[in-house]
């Protein structure tokens, strides 16, 4: 389903009901307030975020509650499920910062916080208060001040009673062609055709890594055999968790990166053609976990007879050359295997022959390559963990092979918490140039 459709069919659904305690609906807000956007001449961008300003409460209904006003971090939850859905980073950040905008006014105007509603009041102490002046500051310096102090101002007044405002589908036109502008350029595809890899700064929101690392850690805690599979690394002569594999399933937030319209629309333009998931890790590089050798991933991507694979990553903290960032050779139009080892490990002439680039990034920084692309990365040097998202994606045409690579991975390696003491598990495939064991 596109991404307008999706929205639509929430606030179909959902759109009748009451606004936290408001005289208006959930539907009748949001409306209200992009009307009030578009009658103050707003760019399209504010416009949005105007309408789309509280989809955090429609979404997200069964996450936590502020005793009944509404859903805790909605203003967060519902940035992160836009940008998942495509929208801009301008678009995500109004959203997000809408509720930064009441606390920024109510630390600034004595009489606002009086001016609020009685709902609005209740939730201001599950949303953290008035600013402190520091708070104040930061905000200030953001470059979106001034137009979040203004979606909130829309959202103030839009809550008036029977008011007579545009539908929703009054802006399908706008919403698909601001989706559209989202997509990849043609310079973009141009270059990782190229190159075989592509960066992209800011992706999504480094605010969104701490949703995604809520949900790695829960699962990295659990003990015992579990849905997903965790893997583990001897580093200084202590075990460590080095990767988390087929999660998706019991990781929401992540699940809506991963096959959210957003990814999946840029992983259709590399392929050329509609793409699927095909597997997904997280590899957790802590503080002293061991690199990966130099290896392509296409040797270990030959179980399906699918034609092409790309990977993308998602940087979840700062990579650098000091906490062992992505390194990737510099090889122009690269679609062939490259001389390697038997462990399938590029051999070392290779290696030697090769100009090697660090790609270091930021959390919500993603770099998308394909599978001919030689790629490394060092120890970990440091104390700052260096972890990352790798999803892998083949074409839909071609079949979803997921459940069965994880089966037989989940057979030939299993996770640590199924091994059988005493026995050996060589990995093959399944364990190309990775310090687990």
């Amino acid at each position: 389903m596109d991404s307008f459709d999706q929205l639509k069919t929430l606030y179909d659904g959902q759109g009748d009901q009451d606004y936290i305690g408001e005289p208006v609906s959930q539907r009748e807000h949001a409306l209200q307030a992009a009307a009030q956007a578009s009658a103050a001449g707003a760019s399209g961008e504010a416009v949005l975020a105007a309408l789309l300003h509280d989809v955090g409460h429609l979404q997200y209904q069964q996450e936590d509650s502020m005793a009944g006003f509404g859903t805790r971090d909605h203003e967060r939850l519902g940035a992160h499920f836009l940008a998942c859905l495509g929208f801009s980073a301008e678009v995500c950040a109004l959203v997000h910062r809408h509720v930064d905008a009441k606390r920024y006014q109510v630390a600034r105007i004595d009489a606002y916080r009086a001016g609020l509603s009685q709902a609005s009041q209740r939730t201001l102490a599950f949303q953290g208060g008035a600013m402190t002046l520091a708070e104040m500051q930061a905000f200030e310096a953001d470059p979106i001040f001034e137009s979040a102090l203004r979606v909130r101002q829309w959202d103030e007044l839009a809550k008036a009673e029977a008011a007579r405002v545009p539908e929703f589908e009054a802006y399908a036109a706008q919403i698909q062609a601001h989706l559209k502008s989202t997509q990849l350029t043609g310079e973009q595809i141009a270059q990782y055709k190229r190159d075989g890899y592509l960066v992209m700064s800011q992706a999504f929101d480094s605010s969104f890594a701490g949703l995604w690392l809520d949900e790695l850690q829960a699962m990295i805690a659990e003990q015992g055999p579990q849905r997903w599979m965790t893997y583990f690394e001897i580093t200084k002569g202590r075990q460590q968790c080095c990767r988390v594999e087929h999660f998706l399933e019991d990781a929401p937030r992540l699940k809506e990166v991963l096959v959210g319209n957003k990814m999946m629309g840029w992983v259709d333009q590399c392929l050329g053609a509609p793409g699927i998931l095909f597997k997904e890790k997280i590899n957790l590089k802590l503080a002293g976990g061991q690199g990966f050798a130099p290896h392509q991933d296409a040797p270990a991507f030959d179980l399906f007879g699918q034609s092409q694979h790309l990977t993308v990553m998602v940087s979840l903290d700062a990579a650098n050359e000091r906490n062992g960032c992505l390194e990737v050779a510099k090889v122009a139009h690269c679609k062939t295997i490259l001389p390697m080892n038997a462990d399938r490990t590029l051999a070392q002439h290779v290696v030697e022959s090769l100009t090697w680039q660090s790609v270091e990034t930021a959390p919500g920084d993603i770099v998308i390559f394909n599978s001919f692309l030689p790629h490394r990365s060092g120890v970990n040097q440091s104390l700052q963990s260096r972890r990352a998202i790798y999803a892998t994606y083949a074409k839909a045409s071609e079949g979803d092979h997921r459940a069965k690579y994880f089966q037989q991975k989940r057979a030939l390696f299993p996770p640590d918490a199924e091994r059988q003491a005493g026995q050996t598990y060589a990995g093959g495939i399944f364990n190309v140039g990775n310090p687990i064991r």
